[in-house]
């Protein structure tokens, strides 16, 4: 199965969209469409149709994402009443990858091991079955209501939509079962979970290779192929969010939380945090505390 990414730091682009509504014997007609997704989501009956030479059979709470230039057709008439929602879309800038199992095992793994960190893709596989299809359901009428009336700005509808995609997301990473991955993906998850526990003290490569009884250069490939990030990275981060939250809640001078948090330099200390935060420690918690601690 094919999946599709694409960064949510832009909307998805609304072309059109509707809700079809079939007595019997439905086919969709076999086409190809250079430049649009298009998502179907369907609510009764079954929709059968074939996406590059693939059969689906799309029943009540699946859903289907039609890739652009790969034609798809129904294959036979539905049975009985069909209802299906539907919308074609674009990505901004046409920014966007499928990519395989192999590598949403890995995505997944990292957004799992790092529920911290505000994650910024889009990943709807193309196919799918909605546990608890309500709030999906719900925010498709509300993007179809949407592009049939008029606003201030044309960007709602483009917005509703990735709403949609988000909340497609989420229903999949959450749903997505890692119980199979490899003895690697459970080895790099001990990992991080020994460098959360031990994030306050000093903590090298170096370190969590001899506490995994393995070479410095080996589990540094390891982790950066399986997490998308180098171990120091992944160190340096935790130890930072840490680092924000006590900026958060106390008082303390910076110096001191930089100790707590095992670094023995301040001023490095400042400079990964710089580096990490966009931001210095001291300018991070004045623009942040007053926002924090605001009542009305």
């Amino acid at each position: 199965m094919l999946y599709f990414t694409a960064t949510c730091v832009h909307p998805l682009l609304l072309v059109g969209g509707g809700h079809l509504v079939n007595a019997d014997g439905f086919l969709h007609a076999q086409r190809t469409i250079p430049d649009e997704f298009v998502l179907i989501l369907c609510t009764k009956g079954t929709l059968h149709i074939e996406q590059g030479g693939k059969r689906h059979d799309i029943k009540p709470n699946q859903y289907i994402l039609l890739f652009p230039g790969v034609e798809h057709k129904g294959y036979k008439p539905s049975e009985g009443e069909l209802s299906y929602y539907w919308c074609h879309f674009t990505v901004w800038g046409y920014e966007h990858r499928l990519v395989g199992e192999e590598e949403i095992n890995r995505q997944l793994h990292f957004i799992k091991s790092n529920p911290e960190i505000a994650h910024d893709q889009y990943i709807i596989p193309e196919t799918g079955r909605l546990v608890h299809p309500e709030r999906v359901i719900l925010q498709f009428r509300q993007l179809l209501d949407a592009a049939r009336q008029e606003f201030y700005s044309g960007y709602l509808v483009h917005y509703a939509l990735s709403l949609l995609g988000m909340e497609i997301t989420t229903h999949f990473v959450l749903n997505y079962d890692l119980g199979t991955i490899s003895a690697t993906y459970k080895y790099i998850t001990k990992v991080m979970d020994w460098v959360r526990q031990h994030h306050t003290e000093p903590l090298s490569v170096s370190k969590v290779a001899a506490e995994f009884n393995y070479h410095p250069g080996y589990i540094s490939s390891v982790f950066k192929k399986h997490t998308g990030m180098s171990l120091l990275d992944f160190i340096n981060r935790t130890k930072i969010n840490a680092a924000k939250e006590m900026l958060l809640s106390s008082g303390e001078p910076v110096k001191h939380i930089a100790a707590k948090l095992g670094f023995s330099d301040d001023k490095y200390f400042m400079k990964v945090f710089n580096r990490l935060e966009g931001t210095t420690p001291s300018k991070f918690r004045n623009a942040f505390y007053r926002k924090f601690q605001n009542k009305q």
